[in-house]
């Protein structure tokens, strides 16, 4: 049987991106209004953040597993896997009628993304040798993902379209040839790598968790300087137009030294929403967000891939950081403000990004890719 051709202006690049943008445009449309669902099922306020940690903690172990079962067995197979299974969950919730239900349907969502999450990464590297601009099309994916879910209001449909755009990324992936290239035999629990860049990892959590716990309660805090739903919903634009762009440059400077800017220009925006009196004066930081976002995780992530062949088990470990911080980030964002309120919150959220700053001080890497 011959083996299907796609056309020649159906590149790699083109192919990558699609995938990149339908899955983050599916994981946007399925996220924003899922705590008003989780509520319309009968769940409290506290079962509402085990809903919300439920996906995080499934993402976390299978981002770090199937990372690194792709260095070992290939990427191909867990590519069209994850996106298959992505596709089936999203479904999955419309089938959640307890909070119980709903649990058990956010976790296999987690879970599946978390498959293809670190995988795709691999790839996309050890075929392009560049990642900044395929997460670029990330942030845009988001964004389509945001305004869609701000058009459809009901759940339902915002569940078909996710599962649909996921089923899109799923077809599209079978354009992907997989090269042959040598496998990778890694430890079970990748202590040495962990060891290796431990600075990177925990710089990188730290952020995100005064990152994470910040947005917990994101939506409240600009409610409490005066902004509408309106409003926050530029605000929100305005981060994701802005990562679009600086993500595409990121990888043309140093990422030790983009890395370190970016935690460091992190605190600087927590501080700055800290004083912040009036909702107008967020636009302008979350400009400055975007920089510093771009920086931070593109720089994290190009570091990690030029150091070491392991593709997929260092992605895995740098979503696995992630995905812990949106375990921990809820709940002292709900902690911290709840005790001395959401200014404080910022300056807490700032000064951790500074210890996350203060650990990569010794960071360095040579100029040019080994």
């Amino acid at each position: 049987m011959r083996r299907f051709v796609p056309p020649s202006w159906i590149s790699l690049p083109l192919c990558l991106a699609l995938i990149n943008l339908f899955s983050n445009l599916a994981v946007e449309t399925s996220n924003v209004f899922i705590a008003l669902y989780a509520q319309e099922k009968g769940s409290s306020d506290l079962e509402v953040g085990f809903i919300a940690a439920s996906a995080g903690i499934a993402f976390l172990f299978s981002s770090l597993l199937f990372g690194r079962l792709s260095d070992i067995h290939g990427r191909m197979r867990y590519i069209r896997i994850g996106l298959g299974l992505t596709a089936l969950s999203y479904l999955s919730q419309l089938l959640a009628a307890t909070p119980m239900s709903l649990l058990a349907a956010r976790s296999f969502v987690g879970f599946a993304i978390g498959i293809n999450a670190s995988v795709i990464m691999a790839y996309t590297y050890e075929n392009q040798k560049q990642i900044g601009s395929f997460i670029s099309y990330g942030a845009l994916g988001w964004l389509i993902g945001a305004v869609i879910a701000a058009i459809v209001k009901t759940y339902v449909a915002l569940f078909i379209i996710s599962a649909s755009v996921a089923f899109i990324a799923f077809l599209i992936s079978f354009l992907l040839v997989e090269k042959p290239t040598e496998r990778i035999r890694v430890a079970m629990f990748p202590v040495s790598l962990i060891k290796a860049d431990f600075k990177i990892y925990l710089a990188f959590f730290l952020r995100q968790l005064g990152g994470n716990a910040i947005w917990t309660i994101w939506p409240l805090y600009q409610t409490s300087i005066g902004a509408t739903r309106l409003w926050i919903a530029l605000v929100e634009v305005t981060n994701m137009v802005g990562q679009i762009v600086f993500m595409r440059f990121m990888e043309k400077f140093n990422p030790a030294r983009m890395f370190k800017i970016g935690l460091l220009v992190s605190a600087g925006v927590f501080i700055a929403y800290g004083l912040s009196n009036r909702y107008w004066q967020i636009i302008p930081i979350q400009l400055v967000l975007a920089f510093a976002y771009s920086a931070m995780f593109v720089g994290a992530l190009s570091y990690l891939l030029r150091r070491h062949p392991e593709y997929g088990t260092t992605s895995g470990l740098l979503n696995s950081a992630n995905a812990l911080s949106g375990v921990f980030g809820p709940f002292l964002g709900g902690t911290v403000s709840h005790a001395w309120g959401y200014a404080s919150l910022m300056y807490v959220s700032a000064g951790i990004s500074l210890l996350g700053s203060l650990v990569t001080q010794k960071l360095k890497i040579p100029e040019t890719n080994p």
